[in-house]
């Protein structure tokens, strides 16, 4: 099989692993392409069947937004503990991939969002994000007005330090240290969380798949973040469309992959893990 061996150059570690990694799958009889996720381009992945994304779960998102779209399943390897997108530690990964290779494994689809910035009629931004797609302050410390529009509905006008939408996925991540509900990772509803809002009303709200939500920046400095990795300035007047992309990450899993309620259980309620 065509694998792609996936690392962030910066991060040391995973590059050295990743690089260990692809000479043994190498040696096995795999077809590897050493990939650094910092510049992606189409013709380097055409025909690659997994990739193996060593680093964590911030890897795993900057991998999603780069692969997703050429419809690559990914198979997270952690350089530490089990994260909530990875399925494997750098010990466990030989195991892991013998399972993919053999062909014991499933993969699992995760809502993605795509985000759309339009400044005075023009599209400046398209964009897709994993986790969340966020509208909050800039360098000012101070709240700015936010109107969140639903389908064409007037829903509220927000003056708060920002304001969150998230996938399933991401509602284990800012949405959910904001107060915002947690959902299993197979639901494609959106959440729509405040930060930090001031006498306006503070509880999220959970949408369908098929709605459209956009977010009237009214105030600047202002900024709109991708799963807190990827950032733009936003200006006063800024439409921010937000809506569940046709594109889904995939996500390898094997049956030595953790359930997600006992990572639930250890991360977020602090019970051990089972």
């Amino acid at each position: 099989m065509k694998v792609a061996v996936c690392y962030r150059p910066n991060f040391t570690d995973a590059a050295a692993a990743a690089r260990d990694a692809a000479a043994r799958i190498g040696r096995s009889g795999h077809e590897v392409v050493d990939l650094t996720l910092d510049a992606v381009r189409a013709e380097q992945v055409s025909g690659v069947q997994v990739a193996c994304v060593f680093g964590g779960d911030g890897t795993m998102l900057h991998a999603a937004r780069a692969l997703a779209p050429c419809g690559i399943p990914l198979l997270g390897v952690n350089l530490g503990h089990l994260g909530f997108l990875t399925m494997a530690t750098v010990g466990e990964f030989d195991a892991a991939f013998a399972d993919v290779a053999a062909g014991r494994y499933e993969v699992e689809e995760r809502a993605m969002l795509e985000a759309r910035l339009v400044r005075r009629g023009a599209e400046v931004v398209a964009a897709l994000a994993l986790n969340d797609i966020a509208v909050a302050r800039g360098a000012l410390v101070r709240s700015i007005h936010v109107s969140v529009t639903v389908d064409g509905d007037p829903l509220i006008v927000y003056w708060a330090d920002g304001v969150i939408v998230a996938t399933a996925t991401g509602s284990t991540a800012y949405a959910f240290s904001v107060g915002g509900p947690l959902l299993l990772p197979s639901a494609r509803s959106m959440v729509l969380a405040p930060i930090a809002p001031h006498l306006s009303f503070s509880n999220s709200f959970v949408f369908e798949p098929d709605q459209e939500i956009v977010l009237d920046v009214q105030d600047e400095p202002a900024r709109i973040s991708l799963d807190g990795q990827v950032e733009h300035d936003l200006r006063a007047g800024d439409l921010v469309t937000v809506r569940r992309s046709p594109t889904v990450a995939k996500l390898v899993r094997t049956a030595r992959a953790r359930p997600f309620l006992s990572l639930l259980r250890q991360k977020i309620l602090k019970e051990p893990g089972i």
